[in-house]
Parts: C-alpha cells; structure tokens; sequence
C-alpha cells in the first residue's frame, strides 16, 4: 500500500518541528538565565544609607526604694527599762540615748545609745521593760541617701556599670534621680537577674523606704542606628529585624535590638557600622533578590 505524498509531508514537518523543540530545550538555558535576571531586578527599593553612632542603651528594671541604713538597735547586757527619752517618728543624733537600763547593784546605769544619725522607725521598750542580751530596743533608720535597688537581666548586666546615672519614677509619679553605687557580681538563684542599687540624695527626708519603683539606667555605649518604626518587620520565625542591601544590592535580613524609643525615631543595635536600610518596598522583596535602589539622607543625629 503506497503512502499517499500528502502524508509524506506532513510526517517530514512534524518530525522536523520535534527536533527544532529538542535542540530548543538544550539551548535557552542561558537566555532563561538572563529573563530570570531581569525579572529580579525589576523590583526598586529606597534605601537610607546609614552610619552608626556610639549611644547609650537605657536599662530599665522594677525595683523599689530602700533606707542607706536601717538598724535594731539591740541590749548588750540584760537590765530593766528606766527611761526611753524619744518616740517613734522623732529624728536622733548620733549618740543620743534610746533606752537607759537599771542593774541592781550597779550605779552606773547602762545607756543603749543611737549608732548614727536617723529617724526612730519604731520604739520596741517602754519603761519597765525587762531586756534580755540581744533585745531590741529600737529600730533606727537613715534615709539619707536613700538606696533604689532593682534587679538587672544577666543578658544586660554587662551593660552596667558603677557611676553611671539613672533615675526612676516613683509609685507616687515624682521622678528621682542618681548614681549607680553597686552592681552585684552574683546572680539571684531564682531570678537570675543581678542586683543593681543607686543612691540617691534624700537630705529633706521626702523620699519614702520601700516605694515601688520603675527604674532607667544609662548603660555603657554601643554603636547605634536611628530609624524609622515603619522599616521595622519580622522574620518567619519571629525575629525583630529590617531589610537592607549589601553592595550587589541584593536584599538581606538584619535582626537588631531595640535600645530606646523616641519622639525622632528608634535606636536599635546589631548592625554594621555602615548599613543601606530599606525604608520603601520592603513588603514586596525577598531574602537574596536583586534590586534597584535609590538612596536617601540621613537625618541628622
């Protein structure tokens, strides 16, 4: 049976179309390549180029107020209560008698006498009282300086350092202010945090122990940014960050720290020294894609 020429044709210019879509699959890998390329560099991005600064991370910790020194003043010998010449509230010098016993047999009668200047917190005899060794007395206390202690994350502490200034605000919304005088070397088994304190001058008496406290110290320098909240974002597993470019401007993910939160922007740290953030277009590029930028000033610091 003969094939009719028809047919011929048709099945030469199929098998030809085959072969001209084979030696096509093997040969467009490079032209592929170059549209990919230029789909990925299609996206443009502003960018700030940014430099760091040295600025102080505010530590911010709760806590509360604590008296510079707060004392039982105690019997050292047992004897019977003959004269408590101070109330509880009155203020006492250094020296001034608290509690004066009686021992018979003895002239002399033993003076239990205040260890520093202070206010009388409370007043633990009365006349008549018989004191064992080791009896209090009375309870004194110096509020001037008056202590703010807080409790610092162990993440943190490092930060800290002694003579550096705080302040804090008080449960009753006055603001005080001082120095660091004491960072704990030791960690607190249950918090894991260190205990921090600072003093603070208290010499009209107006400052209260054991006031709750919201306390702000100025932690050590470290190189800073300052941005915009609205280039801020979160990475797929949650991480706090921005997207920059680096100098093939292709996109990248940067985690940063927050250090403090103001009226002109956000400090952050944990990028380069010198950084180009994206701040528009962020939303619509991905982790290693190519872009084109257009760069911004920088506000000034």
């Amino acid at each position: 049976m003969k094939i009719r020429n028809t047919y011929k044709t048709s099945a030469i210019a199929f098998l030809f179309s085959v072969i001209w879509l084979i030696s096509g699959l093997f040969k467009d890998d490079g032209l592929t390549k170059k549209v990919n390329d230029q789909i990925d560099t299609m996206s443009s991005v502003i960018v700030l180029s940014s430099s760091s600064i040295m600025k102080s991370k505010i530590i911010k910790a709760s806590g509360y107020t604590e008296a510079d020194k707060s004392v039982k003043v105690r019997a050292e010998i047992s004897g019977r209560v003959i004269d408590t010449p101070f109330r509880q509230g009155d203020y006492v010098k250094k020296g001034d008698l608290l509690c004066q016993l009686y021992i018979a047999g003895r002239e002399a009668y033993p003076k239990i006498q205040a260890p520093f200047d202070g206010f009388l917190e409370a007043v633990a005899a009365e006349k008549g009282d018989y004191l064992n060794a080791g009896s209090v007395c009375a309870t004194l206390i110096d509020s001037d300086p008056m202590m703010l202690v807080g409790e610092i994350a162990e993440k943190e502490i490092d930060l800290v350092r002694v003579g550096v200034p705080a302040k804090a605000k008080l449960v009753s919304g006055s603001e005080i202010q001082g120095m660091v005088s004491f960072v704990g070397t030791s960690a607190n088994k249950n918090t894991r945090r260190f205990r921090v304190e600072i003093k603070v001058d208290n010499k009209d008496r107006t400052i209260r122990d054991g006031l709750s406290a919201e306390i702000f110290i100025q932690g050590a320098e470290i190189p800073a940014h300052r941005i915009s909240p609205s280039v801020l974002l979160l990475s797929e597993s949650g991480e706090l960050g921005v997207r920059t470019v680096n100098d093939q401007n292709e996109v990248q993910f940067q985690r940063i720290t927050i250090l403090e939160d103001s009226m002109e922007g956000v400090w952050v740290s944990g990028l380069p020294n010198k950084i180009k953030i994206i701040t528009v277009g962020q939303e619509y590029v991905f982790q290693g894609q190519t872009v084109k930028i257009l760069e911004t000033v920088p506000p000034q610091a």
